[in-house]
């Protein structure tokens, strides 16, 4: 008897348990794509906070056109002061590319290019530059869109500009996304033919916008 009776304890507190974890927790589903390397994986851009998801993903969907190869944009990472240089404001480029890092080895991304996009102003310790559009490492590229924003220059945007501002602004992030893969993806060195996205040095916004977009 005293057998059947925890049998039936045992029982009970299975069917309490079942019951339970219907009530607390979504059905079980298959788990997919478990594999974190991906062979036709050339691009990953890490973004920090404050890049527009559609801004993004118009990137993404160029930058995989042009290089015949899938792009992958992971999520964002927060803003920490930390990271900014003491007196300038601006983000010390060397700490963004060492948290980029990290977070590619964390994702899993073989040997993609990496490029850590970030919408704050950048620059080097002790680079004697005022700002820098971007810095390289090794496999990894820091870029800035804060001089190639118009709206971080005083630019009122209206319902007419808006659409006109984003594709100019598109335009200069591929630019130097294009020269920073080329520097770490295909090993291509500074072009001094203007026409060469790989054109340098970039002195301004119309140097960028003068050289071209290929290589």
């Amino acid at each position: 008897m005293k057998i059947n009776k925890d049998i039936a304890i045992r029982v009970l507190i299975f069917i309490i348990v079942v019951l339970l974890i219907r009530l607390y927790f979504p059905e079980k589903s298959r788990i997919g794509n478990q594999n974190q390397y991906r062979e036709n994986l050339k691009i990953v851009i890490i973004p920090m906070a404050g890049i527009p998801i559609d801004f993004k993903n118009s990137l993404r969907d160029a930058l995989e056109e042009q290089h015949k190869g899938e792009v992958l944009v992971t999520t964002e990472f927060g803003r920490d002061v930390s990271m900014v240089l003491p007196g300038s404001g601006q983000y010390n480029s060397n700490l963004l590319a060492s948290r980029g890092g990290k977070i590619a080895e964390d994702v899993g991304v073989g040997n993609a290019f990496i490029v850590v996009l970030t919408n704050e102003d950048i620059n080097q310790p002790d680079s004697g530059l005022r700002y820098s559009f971007s810095a390289h490492y090794n496999g990894l590229s820091v870029v800035s869109l804060a001089r190639i924003n118009p709206q971080n220059f005083g630019v009122t945007l209206d319902l007419i500009s808006i659409p006109i501002e984003f594709q100019i602004m598109k335009k200069r992030a591929l630019k130097l996304l294009n020269k920073s893969i080329g520097y770490g993806l295909y090993g291509y060195e500074a072009s001094s033919d203007i026409n060469s996205v790989m054109y340098g040095p970039i002195m301004g916004i119309d140097d960028l916008d003068k050289v071209g977009a290929g290589f």
